[in-house]
């Protein structure tokens, strides 16, 4: 694992992650990507976890065609991705990467929240691409608030199996498998 541990190794058990939080096989064997979200209020991890890309994939696609284009036209048109691929470029760590919101570029440190991703491919390398990034509790928000209820019951309905009891969130706040 990259020196991103600090962030991207689970909050709870100080170590990386070591399951899919869906099918719950070994992440080492499964022969797939995964992704890593962990999503921070105040600066206290809230949620975290890891799902392999088979299970993103089955998640993902109970969201609604208006809920993928919705995602899609945030990413597309919210984040100056030219801009941003020219600054990773240019930075000495990926780590960087993590500073700024990739949308609003907000400082991390000024967020009252935000959510971190990251990707690994199937041996558990980080997977440097449009991955890592961090989206403040702002453009998470704006992001939400575009999405309609049948994402919200899907991603609350994921929530509810896979975690006890996490905070209630009028907004749906929680980003998570995007």
């Amino acid at each position: 694992m990259s020196s991103l541990s600090p962030w991207l190794m689970s909050e709870e058990t100080g170590e990386p992650f070591r399951h899919c939080i869906h099918c719950r096989l070994p992440l080492a064997e499964v022969d797939a990507p995964w992704l890593v979200t962990k999503d921070y209020r105040q600066g206290e991890c809230m949620l975290e976890y890891a799902i392999c890309q088979p299970c993103r994939n089955e998640v993902v696609d109970g969201f609604s065609e208006e809920s993928k284009e919705a995602v899609r036209n945030f990413l597309e048109h919210e984040i100056d991705w030219a801009a941003r691929v020219a600054e990773f470029m240019m930075m000495h760590s990926v780590e960087q990467r993590l500073e700024h919101c990739i949308s609003c570029r907000s400082p991390r440190n000024t967020a009252g929240g935000f959510v971190l991703s990251a990707q690994f491919d199937s041996d558990g390398h980080l997977i440097e691409g449009p991955l890592p990034v961090m989206l403040c509790d702002q453009c998470s928000a704006r992001l939400v608030s575009t999405l309609p209820d049948s994402h919200r019951e899907v991603w609350q309905g994921f929530l509810t199996s896979h975690f006890e009891g996490p905070p209630d969130d009028d907004d749906g706040g929680y980003l998570g498998i995007f």
